[in-house]
């Protein structure tokens, strides 16, 4: 006498099973953008002019300046970012013909990748050689 056939659910594979395990957070670089403004207050962290929210190519503009540039985990870690002014943000890009800004830290912060500066913190601005 045959026995009667139940199908078996297929197991799942191990990249299921780590991702399950590990779930994927949503980044939103509009929350991102948001914090940088908010601790910021408004203000070019450089001159300290209060800026604003356009796309004109005004000097109030405001800007988020990536510090280490948009690797990885830091694109969206508002640690590694500060608002700048439209002025000042060209001059620490570098832009042709101009002095450039480096930016030095106070306080720096780890992670997987290496050490970098935090922008919580109070971070100087100088003339490039």
């Amino acid at each position: 006498m045959a026995l009667p056939f139940f199908p078996q659910p297929k197991p799942q594979t191990r990249v299921e099973v780590r991702a399950e395990a590990k779930p994927l957070t949503r980044v939103d670089e509009q929350k991102f953008r948001g914090e940088v403004w908010f601790r910021d207050r408004n203000r070019c962290r450089c001159c300290g002019r209060k800026v604003i929210k356009t796309l004109a190519r005004v000097p109030e503009r405001g800007e988020v300046h990536h510090i280490h540039g948009r690797i990885g985990d830091l694109r969206y870690d508002s640690r590694a970012a500060l608002l700048l002014c439209f002025q000042h943000h060209e001059r620490v890009t570098g832009r042709v013909n101009q002095h450039r800004l480096t930016i030095e830290a106070t306080k720096t912060f780890r992670t997987a990748q290496g050490t970098f500066t935090d922008a919580r913190e109070t971070v100087h601005f100088r003339e490039a050689a």
